[in-house]
């Protein structure tokens, strides 16, 4: 599938991932300044838990493009042609229906209780309350789930008004999933290095 035309991210999770990526650096710096063989071990397990924060907060997406959508996860990808797609959910996170399959987006989840009560209050969503019309919680505009449902939807509308999708076809085209080998190798040696270093400090 072609790049994703527009891609959107947690603006919360990716604030977490540079307060990880802060704490990270600043446990390694004292580790250093401290100069105790014992510590060694904290330097694979700050590299650790940055990569972990930069794949799970950070890289995390919801895109769209020529082609369809593109879901980026922790650990894979998804493709799934505009054709496809039959439904669009947002009642615990972003989640893309095709005939027999679901397909959630880690980075777009649906708002917690205290987050819906603070974004509801914003112009868009209060005047939708106004005439009666307030959308679900995981539809709230300025939520991880509700912007990314408003692109998806907004490109799929287009096209399906535009007749570039044939309605009725969804189960002739096949989503494309793939693991992210290199993430998942990346990971799995930070962590081996860790466990050995602490084996060895102790």
């Amino acid at each position: 599938m072609d790049p994703a035309n527009r891609l959107l991210h947690s603006r919360f999770n990716r604030i977490m991932a540079i307060l990880v990526w802060a704490v990270a650096a600043i446990v390694a710096a004292l580790a250093a300044w401290g100069g105790e063989p014992s510590l060694t071990w904290v330097y694979p397990a700050a590299a650790l838990a940055a990569f972990l924060s930069w794949a799970a907060l950070w890289r995390p997406g919801v895109g769209v493009g020529a082609a369809g959508v593109h879901v980026r996860n922790v650990t894979h990808t998804v493709d799934i042609p505009w054709e496809a797609l039959i439904h669009i959910d947002t009642k615990h996170a972003l989640t893309l229906l095709t005939p027999g399959q679901r397909f959630s987006a880690w980075s777009a989840p649906a708002p917690g209780i205290m987050t819906s009560r603070i974004i509801s209050r914003r112009p868009l969503n209060r005047e939708g309350r106004a005439v009666g019309s307030m959308p679900r919680t995981g539809d709230l505009m300025g939520s991880d789930s509700g912007d990314a449902a408003m692109l998806v939807r907004e490109e799929w509308r287009r096209r399906i008004d535009a007749g570039l999708i044939t309605v009725g076809l969804a189960d002739e085209f096949n989503v494309r999933r793939r693991w992210d080998i290199p993430v998942l190798i990346a990971a799995a040696v930070l962590l081996a290095v860790t466990v050995w270093a602490l084996a060895a400090s102790g």
